[in-house]
Order: C-alpha cells, then sequence, then structure tokens
C-alpha cells in the first residue's frame, strides 16, 4: 500500500479571470439507479476514477432518468461539507431535490426515492458536470412535504446525503448527461 503524499502542487489564485467562479448548477439533471454503474474497469487494473473524473459511468444498455427542478435556484440546499475524522477527512454531500408530482400514480416512483441509492450527475454553470454520490451512493436522509409552502409548491422536499466520499469533486469524463439519459451503447 502506498502512502499519499498530500501536497499542493500549484498556486493557490484568489481570481481567474479566465475562468471566473458562477455559483449554482442547471435546472436539468440526471439521477442513476447506482446498482446500474459499471464499477467492474477496477478489476481489469483500472479505477473508476483518477485525480477528481470519473470513467465508465454505467453499464450497457441502461440509462439514468431526467431531473428537472425550474426557478432560479434550482437544487436549493445542495451542498459539500468537510467531516474531519480522526485518521482521515471526508465530504459530505447533499443534494436537495423538490418533486412537484403529487398524484396516486406516482407514489411508488415516491417511495423508491426515499428507498433506494442514487447517484446523480448536476452541470454547474461553468458547463462542468459533477457527480455526487459515486463513491458511497446517495441516500434520502430526509422528506417533508409542507401544503402551504410557497417554495416547494407543496411538493416533496427530499434531501439525499452521501457520507465518508473521499474526493470533493468528481466530474463525468467519458459522457454527458444527454447521453446518460438516452443510455450508454455498447460496442
Amino acid at each position: 500500500m502506498a502512502l499519499c503524499d498530500f501536497l499542493i502542487e500549484q498556486d493557490i489564485v484568489g481570481y481567474d479571470c479566465d475562468n471566473p467562479p458562477v455559483k449554482g448548477v442547471e435546472s436539468k439533471g440526471v439521477l442513476i439507479n447506482r446498482s446500474d454503474i459499471d464499477y467492474a474497469d477496477e478489476s481489469a487494473g483500472a479505477t473508476p476514477f483518477d485525480l477528481n473524473f470519473v470513467h465508465g459511468m454505467t453499464k450497457c444498455d441502461t440509462h439514468g432518468y431526467a431531473v428537472y427542478q425550474s426557478g432560479k435556484t434550482p437544487y436549493n440546499g445542495t451542498q459539500q461539507e468537510l467531516q474531519e475524522g480522526a485518521n482521515a477527512n471526508t465530504i459530505t454531500n447533499t443534494l436537495q431535490l423538490v418533486v412537484l408530482k403529487q398524484d396516486e400514480n406516482w407514489a411508488q416512483q415516491l417511495f423508491a426515492l426515499m428507498n433506494g441509492e442514487f447517484v446523480a450527475i448536476l452541470k454547474n454553470k461553468n458547463g462542468r458536470e459533477q457527480v455526487f454520490g459515486y463513491e458511497a451512493g446517495l441516500h434520502c436522509t430526509g422528506a417533508v412535504r409542507e401544503l402551504y409552502n410557497d417554495d416547494t409548491l407543496a411538493g416533496w422536499q427530499i434531501t439525499f446525503t452521501e457520507e465518508g466520499a473521499a474526493k470533493g469533486n468528481l466530474f463525468v469524463t467519458d459522457g454527458s448527461i444527454d447521453i446518460v439519459l438516452t443510455g450508454y451503447e455498447c460496442n
């Protein structure tokens, strides 16, 4: 087992004029059942991610499901937070999702969201597609429906949490939200 050297390797600049920071994410995202993620690349000697990039996101003929959050602050409450540990620090990823659909035919889907394990991809305002839940899975850790809430329009506000992630920022390299939504094809 190799020892890790935690050394910075470049200047930490205050502001990058060529790539300015932009807060928030786009409205369209994707939610994938974690069991549909292909972690098999590890057995071939490759790692499923290197540095902060994820490779080989889904198995053949599977796809993700579109998530769309309207309004000017979609996925409001989504955040990443450092968790200090005795031997190593980790990241807790929190994803907030408001489900507006409320009819009786959608009850099974809501049950799956509250009990399943997921990976999400959201595109930040700079066009980079960030992955949440890849390492330990996103699990529902809270759900509330306030019938007179103007912000959620009486929909379910669901909180998904991934605890113990080693990487703070994981990004997709071999696909995009649109490719995941239509399904990966195998050669």
